[in-house]
């Protein structure tokens, strides 16, 4: 079974996603590339695999030779595309965040459903090499019972975007830091620990980053989180950071403190447990290499080829990621009203799950 993909959009998180279906060859075929904003991006995008090019979202839904579509484009367009593609009987990996707020996500997450399509989240984390021996290293209690953590991310979004880019603008992109950055260790922390129940938050605005000022996009905002299980968790993001403070392997500070141990990775991922021998004996550098970003998307791209094949749901399903939308919601609501908000149910009550009834 060759999965036949069109890729919407063809901007920069576009290619890694081409690099994943190239990876995967033995399960997908690329036959369109669109890009509605500049076509030459399409063509160059579509040469390798020989596939065509497209400038219209809509024409490419419509074409019986695609069965799945990988969504690149600005957030405020996902609905409208995960909704059409749903109708279509596509298959949708749609990069974060998913929706513009919860409500549209839960409208797509609806859309799916009622098509019986796979749909699929980009949060890549989750894939990351790293990471995988990181949740390892927790499922088995190596630090004990998790009672707090942190994270945070320092980034300088001017440099790494041109100055027309659809992330400057909060009605194209649905927020900033929080909704485009902070988003992705949100739900990691939720794949690591469980659902955050409670939030707190502060946000500002560096002037620094054009559209980046009050009414608009945040590029300073500290959150504090509290987890179902009694975690309690802090965070810092800056989108207007001239070097990075603290240096990681993946430029974001994380620490999880455990009732037995600590991990870190500053410098490189570290353990020490009080009651696992091998790491007994103060801070131990966890044997993990440095892997390049790309192959957590390859390892995405290839879990939602096999979805698709075996008929299973994601782990970053779009009902799942439900749960993310929902913390990203309750950070903004507590930023605006100066209060701690809890998080609203990801859930309703008609569309419970059996892991959530």
């Amino acid at each position: 079974m060759t999965i036949r993909v069109a890729i919407l959009g063809c901007g920069k998180i576009a290619r890694l996603h081409a690099l994943g279906y190239q990876t995967a060859h033995d399960l997908a075929q690329v036959v369109v590339c669109c890009d509605e904003y500049e076509r030459s991006l399409a063509e160059k995008m579509a040469a390798p695999f020989h596939a065509d090019v497209a400038t219209r979202w809509q024409d490419v839904i419509a074409r019986r030779d695609v069965d799945a579509v990988s969504v690149c484009m600005p957030p405020y367009q996902h609905a409208e595309i995960v909704a059409a593609a749903a109708a279509a009987g596509k298959h949708v990996l749609v990069e974060k965040p998913m929706g513009m707020n919860l409500a549209e996500s839960r409208q797509m997450v609806a859309a799916a459903a009622a098509a019986g399509t796979v749909l699929m989240v980009g949060q890549n984390q989750r894939f990351q090499p790293e990471h995988v021996k990181i949740k390892e290293l927790l499922d088995r209690n190596a630090i004990g019972r998790i009672v707090a953590l942190r994270f945070d991310c320092n980034q300088f979004v001017k440099r790494m975007y041109p100055p027309d880019s659809w992330i400057f603008d909060k009605s194209l992109s649905g927020g900033g830091m929080v909704a485009q950055t902070a988003v992705h260790k949100i739900d990691l922390m939720r794949h690591f620990f469980g659902e955050i129940t409670e939030v707190a938050a502060f946000q500002g605005y560096t002037g620094l980053n054009p559209g980046y000022q009050p009414g608009g996009n945040e590029d300073i905002v500290a959150f504090l989180m509290t987890f179902a299980s009694g975690i309690i968790g802090e965070a810092f993001y800056l989108f207007g950071a001239y070097k990075t403070p603290i240096p990681t392997m993946t430029s974001e500070l994380t620490v999880f403190y455990g009732d037995q141990g600590v991990i870190h990775n500053v410098l490189g991922w570290y353990i020490y447990s009080t009651e696992v021998p091998e790491y007994s004996g103060g801070l131990t550098k966890l044997e993990i290499p440095s892997y390049p970003y790309s192959d957590s998307v390859n390892a995405e791209i290839r879990h939602f080829l096999e979805c698709i094949r075996d008929g299973k749901e994601p782990i970053t399903s779009g009902r799942d990621n439900l749960g993310t939308m929902a913390v990203v919601e309750a950070i903004y609501r507590a930023a605006e009203t100066k209060r701690v908000v809890k998080v609203e149910s990801a859930y309703p009550k008609e569309h419970k799950t059996k892991e959530n009834a």
